[in-house]
């Protein structure tokens, strides 16, 4: 199994190099600095396999996924059960990934984590992995050692698993041709299309079936909760335009900034990375190293060896870049050896935990500061900006004071010099984007007690709306006298769409028996039209009747036909009439965007499949 061994490479390659920070990045964002501590006695939630997942594994998921969700929908309340029974699901699949791997033999020891987050500066003491710092970080976002380890242990298996699932799927040049030529493919097709007033003329509209509509259809009729509200808006941005800076001020300001500038020297440096590995100990990187030294040394230049040899895959495409140093941002090997080289310089080898370099200083670069008028505005946008700030922090302590003092949102109003927009009944969904935020619906629609108050809600660091609930609807019925036109359209649409479905139905059994498309045209007063060259991205059809039409094999060519109602109301009978091959002229770097692509999407595919195919085949017991 190629999956398999590309795992195995895996676990001493330098796919781990790539996701290790990820991993610790999404601990300290999905549980956050309080975290969870994690204790001995902890329920079993369910098993799989040989697997247990806990209470505490699922607590953490569960924080994961809030997380997770959170950043991709800021603005939604995530209903709790479903939070949980999303986890527990991951987390199913996710053990069923690690019982796979474990009845395989693929485990990762504690000195092989322990290797790969010797990357990671948190972890080093004195250049070396220390544990004591790796526990206390452990400790630092709420985990006992043991338990994160696990976790670790756990996401980067995870991790080489997808990783290497991906680098042994590839598409072949049959795949690849017949896929573009599959992708320009073009359709000749014949239609008919029946105007939706065709049926709409033919229905006759009687009060007592739309009083039968309305009674049956009730939910659709239902006024919403509304509200009438009346709110301010302050923040520190709109206070700006108030606040005056002197030149005394910018220059105090000035002689603060000159006194704090950092003069140091700083050095722009590149290099070239040449790895460790099974097939290259450190003695042999050393001698390439130097072999690169001596055609440094004949006229070649340090970019094209960069490109060329170098395996930093973050840097190879910025001729080896590392970016800017001021003696302290580049690991010490580098820092050392920068002090004594001059601009244009080159050194090396220089031997780290897994990989020997060579450096380029590439600039040196002295910082200068600014004169006092190339900084004035700078000096005087900050100063505004601070101001504002506490001014604003002073309002709202303010305000906060005046709700308790002041018996409605127009006195506070009135006293700090500010505009009250007020509504009409408006519902929830309706509720301008000032007071659109989930504390204040609510407030507004799960809170109101009949109490008019203003209250005041913070809705960013710098910004707040002070929102007092003015009067309330319950949600009620609509009668049908306010409702008939809207009824009738309804009750019109219905009746039309059966018809025309009616239609479609039985047009589509006379083109079986030899009733031509012809006919069934001549027979509504239309006639046939034809389409030729569509391809899959024509807006002429929907996109499900697109694919359809073009899921239609060859044989069916001239006598396969189908119908739908289009999102107007219209209908449409169509017949696939010649398929027309595409070719595969594409130049050499579409060929490849379009097979990274193909391959993409057959990864995605093939990991799905595997997933379900674990999934199916492992004993899975929910406890909980």
């Amino acid at each position: 199994m190629s999956g398999i061994q590309t795992i195995r490479k895996g676990l001493t390659g330098n796919i781990t190099k790539v996701i290790v920070i990820a991993i610790i990045v999404t601990f300290i964002g999905s549980v956050g600095w309080a975290g969870f501590l994690s204790q001995g006695n902890v329920n079993v939630v369910a098993k799989v396999g040989s697997q247990e997942i806990t209470s505490s594994d699922l607590s953490f998921e569960v924080s994961n996924q809030q997380f997770t969700l959170s950043q991709r929908f800021p603005d939604q309340e995530i209903d709790e059960e479903f939070l949980f029974n999303l986890s527990k699901e991951v987390l199913i699949g996710k053990f069923a990934v690690i019982d796979f791997l474990d009845k395989k033999d693929l485990f990762l020891t504690d000195e092989f984590v322990f290797k790969q987050l010797s990357q990671e500066e948190q972890f080093l003491e004195n250049g070396k992995f220390d544990k004591n710092r790796f526990d206390s970080f452990a400790r630092s976002i709420g985990f006992i050692p043991t338990d994160y380890l696990k976790r670790v242990k756990e996401d980067l298996l995870m991790n080489i698993w997808n990783q290497s699932l991906i680098q042994s799927s590839f598409v072949t040049k049959t795949e690849l041709e017949s896929s573009i030529k599959l992708a320009d493919q073009e359709r000749d097709i014949s239609f008919v299309r029946i105007p939706s007033d065709k049926f709409k003329e033919t229905i006759t509209i009687e009060e007592e079936n739309l009083v039968e509509f309305y009674n049956n259809n009730l939910v659709d009729y239902v006024s919403p909760e509304q509200v009438k509200i009346s709110y301010l808006e302050i923040d520190s941005q709109s206070l700006e335009e108030s606040v005056e800076i002197s030149e005394d001020e910018i220059s105090l300001e000035y002689q603060d900034y000159l006194a704090e500038f950092d003069s140091t020297i700083r050095k722009s440096v590149s290099h070239i990375m040449l790895n460790i590995t099974d097939s290259r100990d450190l003695a042999k990187a050393k001698d390439e190293i130097e072999d690169l030294k001596l055609r440094l040394a004949d006229g070649e230049t340090f970019e094209s060896l960069v490109s060329e040899f170098s395996e930093d895959e973050g840097t190879k495409n910025i001729e080896g870049s590392l970016g800017i140093t001021d003696g302290t941002l580049l690991p010490p090997e580098f820092e050392v050896a920068l002090e004594k080289m001059q601009e244009g310089e080159v050194s090396g080898p220089i031997e780290l935990f897994s990989s020997v370099h060579l450096i380029k200083l590439d600039e040196l670069i002295k910082p200068e500061p600014e004169s006092l008028e190339e900084r004035t505005k700078t000096i005087k946008d900050s100063l505004v900006s601070l101001r504002a700030e506490e001014a604003y922090i002073n309002l709202l302590d303010e305000i906060s004071e005046m709700t308790f003092s002041m018996e409605n949102i127009e006195e506070i109003a009135e006293a700090i010099t500010r505009e009250v927009v007020s509504t009409d009944f408006i519902a929830e969904e309706d509720l301008p984007d000032a007071v659109n935020l989930n504390s204040i619906k609510d407030y507004l629609f799960k809170e109101f007690d009949g109490t008019e108050y203003p209250e005041l809600f913070e809705t960013s660091q710098l910004s707040a709306v002070l929102v007092e609930s003015k009067d309330y609807k319950e949600e009620s019925l609509l009668s049908f006298e306010e409702v008939k036109t809207i009824v009738e359209n309804s009750y019109l649409k219905k009746e039309t769409d059966k018809l025309a479905n009616a239609f479609l139905e039985d047009s589509l059994n006379r083109l079986k028996n030899e009733t031509s498309l012809g006919e069934i045209a001549a027979s509504q007063g239309q006639d046939v039209e034809t389409y030729d060259k569509l391809k899959r991205d024509s807006s002429l059809l929907p996109i499900d009747v697109i694919n359809t039409i073009f899921a239609l094999p060859r044989s069916q060519a001239g006598k396969s036909y189908g119908s739908t109602i289009l999102q107007n109301g219209d209908s449409l009978i169509y017949r696939l009439d010649m398929i027309r091959e595409g070719d595969n002229s594409l130049n050499e770097e579409s060929k490849e965007e379009f097979k990274n692509l193909l391959n993409q999407q057959k990864t995605i595919a093939e990991l799905s499949d595997l997933q379900q195919y674990l999934e199916e085949n492992i004993s899975v017991v929910r406890v909980n």
